[in-house]
């Protein structure tokens, strides 16, 4: 029988052939899972990262259009810059994407953590992961289907949340939830924006049409933050942000930066022109300008970025990688070292919090596991839960003033104090830890042990009553 929409539906043990492991992440419309899978004869496989619609929404058909959209467009692609997918799959009422887990740190990551330190990446490093992303980047717009007619892919949210760097020195495209393709089923609604907003081409943010040339924008967007360890267009609020991407000024690097080369400006420059006519045609074309930039040095960039990784979270390879060992024989709520790498992070944003484009001011949002810098858009904001003291108000003469002598208490209030002294002691003691449901196995034994103490009691009863 098929459950109803508001049934509850059981955490998934086994999702097709993987075992389900501990829960790693979660938001509104997806739950994700560590999982293992097991082949006959094999005693260990990698771990993979499973993530399934939540329970409430696995019978919205908006919801599962989106998620088998997403599962078309990424089960066809296949590239060593772009996070592989396994497998899409259907178990009982569970929908689910089966993946790569990768072990590392997104390029938000690492750019934070050097602004904050104000350290910069190397030229060469930044325009050869930039050059490995417009490598995955070009795989994706390169899609055909199984007659070779064009899938028209966009991807619309590159940026460097999504450029995921890995421990090993990968670099992988992630997140191709807000994708466009000839091939979904789900329509943006007219004037809806996909994407970041500080990272939108102008004709994007107009809501004209769209073309692979604004996947090529974003990552100019994202070169000249490397190059220069700035934001270019964020501002204070999404409506001056927009402004400064519709005024599309990009201040020349070589300007405020000694010796800063000719050659990589110019890259820049050209990916960022207003006109999409005058951009790279290609994130190919794209590539072949940074490798060239890179030139020999390339070969030592994998290298680089070990290292990097290695000096900006120290320890923190074993500690992911002994995590994920342990995840997938552990079914409970885990906290990974560092944020996993989902194909789609907008499937995991709360139901209210969608990734379209709004004209108010951004909110700051805390990242785990990373500095932030002097940026609104990661600057986390602590909130006490008790309300600070008012100041204490002092006349001109510097004196304080003479407080009120305090009421006198009558029978009732007397009464409401030793009633609340009553409640805070009973708030002030210790609460105890709750357990675990019993299995079956357990209350049988429990109810056999209570059946043999009655039958004891019982037992001695008789004996004194007939003495």
């Amino acid at each position: 029988m098929r459950p109803s929409p508001t049934s509850p539906i059981s955490p998934p043990k086994r999702l097709g052939r993987y075992e389900v492991g501990a829960k790693i992440g979660g938001g509104g419309m997806a739950t994700v899972y560590v999982g293992r899978a097991r082949s006959e004869g094999a005693t260990e496989d990698e771990p993979v990262a499973l993530k399934v619609i939540r329970d409430e929404l696995a019978h919205d058909e908006n919801f599962a259009r989106m998620f088998v959209d997403e599962a078309k467009i990424l089960a066809r692609l296949s590239h060593p810059n772009v996070i592989q997918t396994l497998e899409y799959g259907i178990t009982g009422a569970h929908r689910f994407i089966a993946m790569e887990l990768l072990n590392g740190r997104t390029y938000a990551d690492v750019w934070d953590k050097l602004a904050h330190d104000k350290e910069t990446i190397g030229l060469e490093l930044g325009a050869w992961i930039c050059a490995r992303t417009a490598e995955g980047l070009h795989s994706a717009h390169e899609l055909v289907d199984e007659s070779g007619t064009a899938l028209n892919v966009i991807h619309r949210d590159v940026n460097p949340t999504n450029i995921f760097l890995t421990h090993t020195g990968e670099v992988k495209l992630i997140d191709f939830g807000l994708a466009k393709a000839r091939i979904r089923v789900s329509k943006s609604q007219d004037g809806v924006v996909k994407g970041k907003i500080p990272y939108l081409a102008p004709e994007q943010a107009r809501g004209h049409a769209i073309d692979r040339r604004i996947d090529v924008y974003a990552l100019g967007t994202t070169l000249w933050e490397t190059a220069t360890m700035k934001r270019l267009f964020k501002r204070g609020t999404d409506v001056d942000t927009l402004k400064a991407i519709h005024d599309a000024h990009v201040p020349d690097p070589r300007e405020t930066i000694e010796d800063f080369p000719d050659a990589l400006w110019e890259i820049i420059d050209k990916a960022l022109r207003r006109n999409p006519d005058e951009r790279h045609a290609t994130a190919e074309e794209m590539r072949v300008e940074l490798d060239a930039f890179v030139g020999k040095a390339g070969d030592k960039q994998k290298a680089a970025l070990i290292e990097l990784l290695e000096r900006l979270f120290p320890g923190e390879d074993v500690e992911q990688a002994q995590w994920m060992r342990q995840a997938t024989a552990v079914r409970i709520a885990s906290t990974m070292p560092a944020p996993v790498p989902i194909a789609s992070s907008s499937l995991l944003d709360d139901v209210h919090s969608t990734p379209d484009l709004e004209t108010k001011p951004a909110k700051p949002t805390p990242a785990a596991g990373r500095a932030p810098p002097d940026d609104e858009d990661s600057k986390p904001t602590l909130k006490s839960s008790t309300p600070p003291p008012p100041p204490s108000k002092r006349p001109k003469n510097g004196r304080a003033s003479k407080r009120p002598p305090p009421p006198t208490p009558t029978k009732k209030t007397k009464a409401k104090e030793r009633r609340s002294t009553r409640d805070l002691r009973a708030s002030e003691r210790p609460t105890l830890p709750e357990t675990a449901p019993e299995t079956p196995e357990q209350q049988r034994r429990r109810w056999i042990i209570v059946g043999v103490a009655v039958a004891a009691l019982l037992a001695l009863v008789l004996i004194f009553s007939h003495r």
